[in-house]
Order: structure tokens, then sequence, then C-alpha cells
């Protein structure tokens, strides 16, 4: 039997009060498109946050490729390929798309900005997302779902196995919307496993292989 990408066993969490998360499993396959749903206060972004390292679970167990792994912190989620699109996104409108994908980890050449490099590897990324947009385009210029692409993008950069998207179609137009499924299905041929949570049955029927839903902490 092939190992799943991703296993949480027995995740529990509490904040003091009552648990959040009671004995929650979950688990992705390899290039599946898995929904995460449930009312909100279910504990769809604590058990998110937990894989995201964001969160610490009181016990409980996650599994990378059969093996047990201990994330910490969104650095560690980073280490084992997990990666998060925000529902608010975290670009930076004031710079080129290149410059978003690079920043804070830019390629130096003997000391100085490696342009042609970071532009040779943004315009890689996007062609593997078969998606046309310049890498000197300007984000203040892009509209949202381009926004969205830039941080999918961000994520691929850094090896994401998988990406969790975080009601990634609120502000979203019907076009842009497909544009985004188009990319996440691109995305699917090429092994990336994806979570998505929306409260939107239609779309989680349109893009997704399988679901989880939680109610009260449990699934």
């Amino acid at each position: 039997m092939e190992t799943k990408l991703l296993k949480m066993q027995n995740i529990c969490k509490s904040f003091g009060g009552p648990l959040v998360l009671n004995n929650v499993n979950f688990e992705v396959d390899k290039g599946e498109i898995h929904a995460l749903l449930g009312e909100n206060g279910a504990g769809k972004s604590t058990l998110m946050n937990i894989l995201g390292g964001v969160v610490h679970a009181n016990s409980g167990e996650i599994l990378i490729d059969g093996c047990p792994v201990k994330i910490s912190s969104p650095s560690d989620a980073q280490k084992y390929g997990i990666a998060f699109v925000h529902q608010e996104l975290n670009v930076v409108n004031d710079l080129k798309v290149y410059e978003n994908l690079f920043l804070g980890r830019e390629i130096l050449k003997r000391g100085i900005l490696d342009i042609n490099s970071m532009r040779k590897a943004t315009w890689e990324v996007l062609d593997k997302m078969n998606v046309k947009l310049s890498p000197d385009a300007m984000v203040k210029d892009l509209d949202t779902s381009y926004k969205q692409v830039v941080e999918i993008a961000k994520a691929l950069l850094q090896n994401a196995r998988i990406i969790i998207f975080d009601e990634p179609t609120t502000s979203l137009s019907n076009t842009e919307i497909e544009n985004l499924f188009n990319i996440m299905r691109t995305l699917k041929e090429q092994n990336v496993s994806m979570i998505f949570i929306s409260h939107k049955l239609k779309e989680v029927i349109e893009i997704c292989d399988t679901y989880t839903i939680l109610r009260d902490g449990v699934v």
C-alpha cells in the first residue's frame, strides 16, 4: 500500500478550556486536492495552524511520507514542504513580481543582487504553473487573482509539496476562480497536494478529490 504524503493522527488541542480538536485524524495523498470543511469554529484553522507550525498540538503526531516529524514553527513547516496561501494575501504591492518571490532570500552573486537569476527562476516557476505573467510586472498593477498567483509561485519556489488554500475564492470573480482552478489542476498533475478550505460546496464539488468535515473539533 502506498504511503500517504501527510497524516495527522489523534490531534488534540485545547486553549485552556474545552478541546478545540478532539482526536482528529486527517490525511492527504500525493497530488490530491482535499477539501477541509466545517462551520466557523469547527477547528479547521486550528488544525491547519498546527500543520503550519503556528500553533502546537497538546497531543497527537504528524507524519510526512510515513515518517513522524516535529513541526514547531513555520520554518519547520516550510522545511517539510508545507505552505499557506492565506485569504489575506502576503504580497508587497510596491515591488515587482520577481522581487516578491525572492523577498528575504535574494540570490546574490559576489555580494550583488543577481537579478537575471531571480527573473529566470520566476519565469520558470510561472511557466510550470502555465501562467503568462511577467516577472517585471508591478504587483500593485495586478488584480487579486494574479496576486494569488504570486503567493502560489512563492510557495513552489520554496519546494512546497502541500499548499493550504484558506478561503482562496472569497475575493475572486467567476473568471478568476476558474483561472485559479486551472492552476490547481496543473499543480495536481505535477503531484503537488492541496488542502482547500471553503464554505462554497459548489466549488468543492468542482475542484476537490475528497473531503474531511469537522464539527465541534471532531471529524
